[in-house]
């Protein structure tokens, strides 16, 4: 047999592990965050796989999960996993494949895993082809431009709690939107998201971009392309006690 590529990661190629099992970023991600999870056991395919080793590989997926709420934000996920060459698997090592999603990755991601390949018996949801199932937050006058262009919006006011997650939602989509276009016209929309979740603190736009300012003024701004490597500990010559050099 050769060399399994996923048998030897170990070290800081892994994003986390446990006794069993192990996790580390997709070379080929779909989308960023990409992640696998292994059995630390060369087995080619999950049915060959014990239960403690599937049990470690499903606490490894909500740890995994964890990692990526924190670093990506994403607004969904898929998991899963490949079996046989029939079910594409391409790396006869067992793995699991946890792909964080976003809102507008795909232009219509209704029936996620199932779109694999065409339904033998039509899934119903599949005929919904010309609606398209957003659920999240847009601005005031969108609905309208939805209606001139000839279609219809089906839209609800979000009640208060649900209202500041989507705004905090919405603020890393146009974030995301921006890193891709590098657009101004980007930058301007997350400024008004900004100034949405301002006004739920009571803060108005004028009072926000004054505490900016303030900000400027006491530790600077980005102008100097400063990139801060390291922090270096230093005996200082007075007691020998250690500071943190700013």
């Amino acid at each position: 047999m050769g060399t399994c590529i996923f048998c030897e990661l170990s070290g800081d190629s892994l994003l986390c592990e446990n006794d069993l099992a192990k996790a580390f970023y997709d070379n080929f991600p779909v989308n960023e965050g990409h992640t696998l999870v292994v059995p630390k056991r060369h087995v080619a395919t999950l049915f060959e796989a014990g239960a403690e080793e599937l049990a470690a590989i499903n606490d490894l997926i909500f740890q995994v999960r964890e990692l990526l709420e924190e670093k990506y934000r994403p607004d969904g996920y898929n998991v899963g996993v490949n079996v046989g060459e029939a079910g594409g698997q391409s790396v006869f090592h067992l793995h699991y494949h946890v792909i964080p999603r976003y809102i507008g990755d795909v232009e219509n991601p209704r029936g996620g895993v199932r779109k694999i390949k065409k339904s033998i018996v039509p899934y119903p949801l599949e005929e919904l082809r010309d609606e398209r199932v957003l659920n999240k937050l847009v601005r005031d006058g969108v609905p309208e431009l939805i209606r001139r262009a000839g279609k219809i919006p089906v839209c609800r006011i979000a009640s208060g709690e649900e209202y500041g997650k989507l705004l905090q939602e919405k603020l890393y989509e146009e974030v995301r939107e921006y890193s891709a276009s590098g657009e101004v016209e980007e930058l301007a929309d997350i400024l008004e998201v900004v100034a949405g979740l301002a006004e739920r603190k009571g803060v108005g736009l004028e009072e926000l971009l004054a505490l900016a300012a303030a900000k400027r003024r006491q530790k600077g701004g980005f102008a100097g392309r400063t990139v801060l490597e390291k922090v270096i500990e230093k005996n200082t010559a007075a007691g020998g006690k250690n500071e943190i050099l700013p």
